[in-house]
């Protein structure tokens, strides 16, 4: 199969960008999808390793989303054995979040995956050219006020999209 000629159709930055971030979340989504997970439970988990006892409502509000979307992700979680709910030992109204055993290898398991998608999706960069592209797109996420290590799509997981009208 020949590949597409770069200077062909639509180049711009921004076109670019949205091109290669589809493709990028489809191959994740491909990647994690023999292991039952989704790209957003592979986030959570890796949020959950780097700040155990976080309470639902705060893990919601660094994810920015809503809190009562985020329940049915733990709910699910929860269910699988990848994440325990402890009562706060300071507000026992709230929830604290850990991994479970069974979470800390799930997670080793997405780390594995996260790394071959990292090489899939830079196939054609040498290390130096990674480097610079990591840069750049860093640059990028700071202008546009995105936070590190969270991917904005968790502010519309759950929401229902409009359908168009039939007439």
């Amino acid at each position: 199969m020949q590949k597409p000629h770069p200077e062909k159709g639509r180049n711009t930055v921004a076109f670019l960008l949205a091109q290669v971030g589809a493709r990028s979340a489809q191959e994740f989504a491909r990647l994690l999808a023999p292991l039952n997970f989704t790209p957003p439970d592979a986030g959570i988990l890796h949020l959950l390793s780097q700040s155990p006892g976080i309470s639902q409502q705060d893990l919601a509000g660094r994810l920015g989303m809503h809190a009562s979307r985020l329940v049915a992700l733990i709910d699910s979680m929860e269910e699988r054995g990848l994440v325990a709910r402890k009562a706060s030992p300071n507000d026992r109204r709230i929830y604290a979040l850990q991994l479970s055993e069974a979470g800390k290898e799930a997670l080793v398991a997405v780390g594995r995956i996260a790394r071959e998608h990292e090489e899939v999706m830079c196939a054609g960069l040498n290390a130096t050219e990674r480097s610079q592209l990591t840069q750049l797109l860093g640059k990028i996420a700071v202008e546009h006020g995105l936070a590190p290590g969270i991917h904005p799509g968790y502010r519309n997981l759950g929401e229902r999209k409009s359908q168009p009208c039939e007439s």
